[in-house]
């Protein structure tokens, strides 16, 4: 089984001395500009009361699917820092990446996020958001001092509203949650967790999975901030930044991502409620097996002895 813990605690230990010459400037300057808020048509900013729930974009009705890779699937381009350049030299899918473990950790954000579909709710100064592929709720606070709280998978998020844009800055995170450095070569696509669907029509579908990223901690100081926008009633854009001084000497843009607003009814992708439903987590791994054409389930303690027989 996969030693993740001794792995964040060795790189934990070596990041937390890394601290950039420039880096803390243009952090603050972006605590700065994500500190601003848009006024609502009173006194207090958009989100402060029952009544702005009428003047704000919609983002509540119905739920939200997407479809695009949990993971990013192109090499950064921005630089890593020289311990995470050498963490990196030394990765190894079967014995680094993340899989499964006894309660059903979930993998925290950023990744929660992307486990479709999910729905925000609405109250004065509080949005939270579903994610039905974790079975569990983000809060976000508004217009409110973000502050420090102790570490947690979902961080610390607060936000405000630009115009049409929800801003939402979030720090305070768990070294435990499932953090992308970079994508790497990956275990082969029939032995990978989660490596994909069978065959269409005769022809080999090609997907990223989860064994393709780079895998780690982050560092103490590691903030996001998301800008989340309507581009159309029932498409919804999420643009996402990470600053992580351990990983990175530069603010790493994550992959644009788009949502498809799912209401009652039959929609391109077959029949929704348009409400959330119940999901329950059990622990296995699931990946596709190509000789049986079926899906397999795998205790995690199983899947890594069967990875090191294939790697041998």
């Amino acid at each position: 089984m996969m030693k993740r813990a001794v792995m964040s605690t060795r790189l934990a230990s070596v990041v937390r001395m890394l601290p950039l010459l420039g880096f803390a400037a243009w952090t603050q300057a972006a605590d700065q500009s994500s500190s601003r808020s848009t006024l609502g048509s009173g006194s207090s900013p958009l989100g402060s009361t029952w009544a702005d729930a009428a003047r704000m974009p919609d983002f509540f009705a119905g739920t939200w699917m997407t479809f695009e890779p949990m993971i990013d699937t192109e090499r950064p381009k921005v630089p890593f820092t020289s311990r995470a350049q050498a963490y990196v030299a030394r990765y190894e899918p079967r014995r680094d990446m993340p899989y499964a473990e006894e309660g059903c950790r979930t993998p925290g954000l950023p990744i929660a996020m992307r486990t479709a579909p999910i729905k925000f709710s609405y109250a004065p100064g509080l949005i939270s958001i579903y994610m039905q592929g974790t079975g569990h709720s983000r809060f976000i606070r508004l217009n409110q001092p973000q502050g420090r709280t102790s570490p947690k998978y979902y961080g610390n998020s607060v936000a405000h509203w630009e115009g049409d844009t929800l801003v939402v800055d979030t720090r305070d995170f768990l070294p435990e949650i499932t953090f992308q450095y970079g994508v790497g070569k990956g275990l082969p696509p029939t032995v990978a967790p989660g490596a994909g669907p069978p065959p269409v029509d005769g022809k080999k579908v090609t997907a990223p999975n989860m064994s393709t990223a780079i895998w780690g901690p982050p560092g103490p100081n590691m903030h996001m901030v998301e800008r989340m926008r309507l581009l159309d009633a029932d498409t919804l854009e999420m643009k996402l930044t990470v600053y992580d001084d351990s990983v990175w000497t530069k603010p790493y843009q994550s992959r644009t991502r788009t949502w498809r607003r799912i209401r009652k009814g039959i929609s391109e992708v077959g029949p929704f409620t348009g409400e959330p439903e119940e999901w329950i987590c059990t622990v296995s791994i699931t990946s596709f097996d190509r000789d049986t054409n079926a899906y397999i389930d795998k205790d995690p303690e199983e899947m890594v002895k069967m990875l090191d027989r294939l790697g041998r």
